[in-house]
């Protein structure tokens, strides 16, 4: 798939709303690791999307609206009378859409990036969506340049492959953290170039490499997660 300014337009603003799933997905998170302008272009439509949802009206829906929900979710016996289903009629699906969108776009607001406030430190999970527990759980000691990786669910690389943690810097290639374990509490010391490119992105990644990691300095295995770290 060729990655024309269209396409990598139309696949990052369905990455931040959340529709691109699947291979699609994986390959497109392959994309943003490769390159600088499609994160770019991603980190466009966080922002963009999460101004969008600023402006989103508050709309709160009649009470026969809920009852009619409550009846086809629980099987509730009340019936609705007559005024009640025309205004259901009149009102439930253009409203309910509206009200999706909007779930949608809060939830973009939350993807955004905003400035980092000094002395706050950055946390987050690395995930795999079939599983109830996270893989790593991620923190930041940012008085020590420590990244640490606590592993909840990781299970080890297959035979002869190591995971390698990578920073996702907004422009330029990815930055190796080196070969992580897949057990126990991992810590992985800073360099100021690899610090103020995760403040600025924000982003982490690991791929399956070579067992002592990848032999080149960029990552040549499969992107297997890519997260985000927030602010606490």
């Amino acid at each position: 798939m060729k990655k024309t300014p269209e396409r990598i337009e139309a696949l990052a603003a369905e990455f931040v709303l959340g529709s691109l799933r699947g291979a699609a997905r994986r390959r497109f998170e392959q994309w943003m690791m490769e390159s600088a302008r499609v994160r770019r272009e991603v980190w466009f439509w966080e922002e963009k999307l999460g101004a969008l949802a600023e402006d989103v009206p508050e709309n709160q829906p009649p009470a026969s609206v809920w009852k009619n929900i409550e009846r086809r979710l629980w099987g509730a016996q009340e019936q609705p009378t007559q005024a009640e289903v025309r205004g259901i009629g009149r009102w439930f699906w253009p409203s309910w859409s509206l009200l999706a969108t909007a779930a949608v776009l809060v939830l973009a607001v939350v993807m955004v990036q905003q400035p980092r406030p000094a002395g706050e430190q950055l946390s987050g999970a690395i995930v795999q969506a079939n599983l109830e527990d996270p893989l790593w759980l991620v923190s930041e000691s940012g008085a020590e340049n420590l990244l640490k990786l606590r592993s909840i669910a990781a299970s080890e690389a297959e035979a002869g492959k190591d995971y390698e943690l990578w920073v996702v810097p907004e422009d330029g290639q990815p930055l190796s953290l080196g070969v992580i374990p897949a057990g126990g509490v991992h810590r992985v010391r800073l360099s100021d170039e690899a610090r103020e490119a995760l403040s600025r992105s924000r982003t982490l990644a690991i791929s399956l490499e070579p067992a002592g990691g990848s032999p080149t300095g960029a990552p040549t295995g499969p992107i297997l997660h890519v997260t985000k770290l927030y602010s606490l």
